[in-house]
């Protein structure tokens, strides 16, 4: 006779109480007062330039907050981009034609942009853009290297004339590209590309890799029990303890002495010479852990309330369909601004002039890119679809 079997465990389940994460109102309007927080000081980073400020706002650039912005906007590209993409279910296609969207509908103005005004300055005020923040060598090289996002590759940095702060654009573009194999490819192709994507990256793009992945795996973990089962307690350390840990490790100089060790660990040799925006990826991958933590905090803190309002939010929202436009559009016209021979550096009511007419201007252009992204999509959307007709 044989023996009864004994009965199948039951399988583990999340609690009951346990919902997928919802990108709530409010915690969808702190994401984009941060969103436009960080291109504004990036911004200020730009202004505090001596050419521009006279040097009154050195301490910016001391600090290198801009750079340390840019950590952030990965953070935040890599929480937002999965989260679109994993909690829709967005299949290839979609995923393809959003990002050529978001990218294109603001570099390819950019890219215009920076040309003319580039070539209107050196034209008009030679000896104001005969400077080492400006190079006028090789122009189609830069467009065709910014227009495929190769600039930062193995063939080092190659700047888009006066437009600085379009070196992240080509990280952020591989990021796409990768995630976008890892996600819906399989297998041996899967592997296979994400070498190949990797090799044409370069060294310098995949260094900040791991700041863009840890808003992916804030994705991940926000869409587990574990979140949701988090107090508030916990939640507001997370929020706060972040910010103070920055505080602090500023205080001590800390991104100094991580650059310090890199440099022993390399032999002695210049990070910057050679990782150029990546010298300091030790440090940025912490400002990408403090980051991740804050806003998971704050989304637990943010979420768990009843009901969110401000009177600030339309202004909020309308800003931040900006921030890209004033990410690309800013340091070019701030180069043709200064080079005004009336322009005087040491005058406030010159930088509250160039100021407000730089940021007026980013935020007209915004209206014809990326605040235009329905169009763009459209456009992209029948290209894709085009080429995907055309005959093997």
């Amino acid at each position: 006779m044989t023996a009864a079997r004994p009965p199948r465990p039951t399988p583990v389940s999340e609690p009951d109480s346990f919902s997928p994460f919802v990108l709530g109102r409010g915690f969808s309007l702190y994401l984009d007062a941060v969103r436009l927080f960080a291109s504004l000081l990036v911004f200020a980073s730009h202004l505090a330039y001596a050419r521009y400020t006279d040097g009154k706002f050195e301490w910016i650039r001391n600090l290198n907050l801009g750079s340390d912005a840019v950590v952030i906007f990965f953070v935040l590209s890599g929480f937002v981009i999965a989260h679109t993409t994993l909690s829709k279910h967005r299949p290839a296609g979609d995923y393809s034609t959003a990002r050529l969207a978001r990218l294109y509908s603001v570099v390819l103005p950019a890219i215009l942009l920076t040309l003319c005004l580039d070539s209107a300055g050196a034209t008009l005020f030679p000896d104001v853009y005969d400077a080492p923040w400006y190079n006028a060598d090789h122009r189609l090289t830069q467009m065709l290297t910014s227009l495929t996002f190769l600039s930062q590759g193995w063939g080092g940095d190659i700047r888009l004339g006066t437009n600085g702060p379009f070196w992240s654009v080509a990280y952020e573009a591989w990021y796409y590209v990768a995630f976008g194999v890892a996600i819906y490819c399989q297998g041996r192709t899967r592997s296979l590309l994400l070498v190949v994507v990797a090799l044409i990256a370069g060294p310098r793009v995949l260094l900040l890799l791991p700041c863009w992945l840890l808003g992916v795996v804030l994705q991940k973990v926000m869409n587990t029990s574990r979140f949701a089962a988090l107090g508030s307690r916990a939640a507001l350390a997370f929020c706060v303890l972040p910010l103070a840990l920055y505080a602090g490790a500023q205080t001590m100089d800390l991104p100094a002495l991580l650059t310090d060790i890199t440099t022993r660990l390399l032999g002695g040799k210049s990070p910057k010479l050679l990782f150029g925006f990546s010298d300091e990826f030790l440090w940025n991958v912490l400002i990408g852990i403090f980051a991740a933590l804050h806003f998971m905090g704050t989304a637990r803190l943010l979420n768990a309330a009843d009901q969110i309002g401000t009177k600030f939010e339309a202004a909020i929202r309308w800003g931040a369909g900006a921030t890209f436009s004033i990410y690309l559009f800013h340091n070019p016209i701030l180069s043709f601004l200064h080079a005004l021979p009336i322009y005087d550096a040491a005058n406030p009511l010159h930088w509250l002039v160039l100021t407000s007419t730089t940021l007026a201007a980013c935020f007209a252009l915004a209206e014809l890119s990326e605040r235009r992204l329905t169009a763009w999509k459209a456009i992209f959307s029948r290209l894709t679809s085009g080429l995907s007709r055309q005959p093997a």
